[in-house]
């Protein structure tokens, strides 16, 4: 039950009053966290089907749930929560809502994330799958399929035969997220044509499988044959195994690009960059995605975001490029103590690094552009000097700037402590 304690505190609130986490949730096969608010209007219609979905099965099932208010204030939550006949984290638990909604990347409300006895993920599905089993509960606590299960064959040719799972095994594998409608895919699969044609004679121990999103088969064949590489492409018909593939991956946009090992483990889930460097760079460096990253190659690091993860950029385009590289040699050993301490716990990185070396453009003049209102005084007075700023979107688009200029391992690390003390001052990311 520590797991449990650890995501909710040591009390629950029940229809009865405070309750004990430990005993609450003792003996459960599984746990439904509902994020909802009232002002939501999904949210007030799917409540009442959770209800009846509750009420129906969870005494049989042996599961409990427990409501994560996005309520705005007390009233308003102690209103919907009596609507409801489960558990739920107290409304003055603001850092633990704020820590589930990041920790199971809530990005919109009405969401259920189901857990396991063992406090762990099980799918973030929730919603989708009790509307799929709504009557018999069917399948429940639907443990999602193994990638290999998901990959087991047949893939499809360009040439319109099909081959079976033995083309795959036991290679590093690609797995393409794209479509034809879609304008930025469209721009990157021709890069991802020529990156493969390139690596595959460095490395005939690779493939790449394109996992379709368009809209029907025919647009999926025509823009497999005609734009991409001669690699294989999953099936039309496995929608199944392609949801499953997309919500496995965290897939929320395209083009996305994932690199999976020989042993079946993830190498970088936010491989993009990669195909930007080369074939070459890939050989000299592998898969892995970098400690730190290039902003020119995109808000990426660690495996994961700026979207996802809170993340230090260091804006240092008017440093020489030996200073450059002194900022990158202190940066990195915060980064991977982040990286190894995420592995450990399964979350991933709680802070990732990056550093803007080169212009305003793509995604360091969109941050720019959104900082200028809090910060931009304070930015032009810096001039050429490097800028340090942590940047929690998930956070609700807050933002930190620090007064040094000074990038040393211990000015980094001091940043990072003021955050997590709460002393910073804290800023709003906003456009105009």
């Amino acid at each position: 039950m520590a797991e449990f304690v650890e995501l909710f505190g040591e009390e629950l609130l029940g229809k009865s009053g405070p309750i004990s986490t430990s005993s609450a949730l003792a003996g459960k096969t599984g746990v439904f966290v509902y994020f909802s608010a009232h002002w939501c209007p999904p949210c007030r219609g799917f409540t009442p089907k959770l209800v009846e979905f509750h009420t129906k099965h969870a005494a049989t099932k042996g599961f409990e749930t427990v409501f994560v208010s996005g309520d705005r204030d007390h009233k308003s939550f102690e209103d919907y929560y009596g609507e409801m006949p489960w558990l739920a984290l107290p409304y003055e638990k603001k850092d633990l809502s704020r820590a589930l909604n990041k920790k199971y990347k809530v990005k919109g409300i009405p969401s259920l994330v189901i857990l396991g006895p063992d406090g762990r993920l099980i799918t973030a599905d929730g919603r989708g799958k009790i509307m799929e089993h709504f009557d018999d509960c069917a399948g429940y606590p639907w443990v999602p399929k193994s990638l290999g299960e998901l990959l087991s064959g047949p893939f499809l040719k360009k040439d319109g035969t099909t081959v079976g799972s033995e083309a795959i095994e036991g290679k590093t594998l690609g797995l393409y997220f794209s479509a034809h409608w879609c304008p930025p895919c469209r721009g990157f699969t021709p890069q991802l044509k020529t990156f493969y044609e390139e690596y595959k004679a460095l490395d005939p121990n690779f493939e790449i499988v394109f996992v379709s999103s368009d809209k029907d088969e025919q647009s999926m064949l025509d823009y497999f044959k005609n734009d991409h590489g001669d690699y294989l492409a999953l099936p039309f018909a496995k929608r199944a195994e392609k949801d499953e593939i997309s919500k496995m991956f965290d897939v929320d946009g395209i083009p996305s690009f994932a690199v999976i090992g020989p042993d079946g483990h993830i190498l970088n889930a936010n491989a993009r960059g990669k195909i930007s460097g080369g074939a070459g760079g890939v050989m000299a460096s592998g898969w892995e995605p970098p400690a730190v990253g290039d902003m020119a190659e995109g808000p990426e690091a660690a495996g994961t975001d700026i979207n996802e993860a809170p993340a230090i950029v260091i804006l240092c385009n008017g440093a020489s490029a030996d200073e450059q590289k002194a900022i990158e040699a202190a940066v990195e050993p915060l980064a991977r103590s982040y990286i190894a301490e995420g592995k450990r716990t399964g979350d991933g990185p709680k802070y990732i690094f990056l550093l803007a070396k080169g212009g305003d453009g793509g995604a360091v003049g969109q941050l720019k552009a959104l900082t200028r209102k809090d910060a931009g005084d304070a930015m032009a007075a810096a001039g050429d000097k490097p800028v340090m700023l942590l940047f929690d979107i998930p956070d609700e688009g807050g933002f930190y700037m620090s007064e040094s200029h000074d990038i040393t391992t211990e000015s980094v690390a001091a940043f990072l402590k003021a955050k997590d003390d709460g002393s910073l001052t804290r800023m709003q990311l906003a456009r105009g």
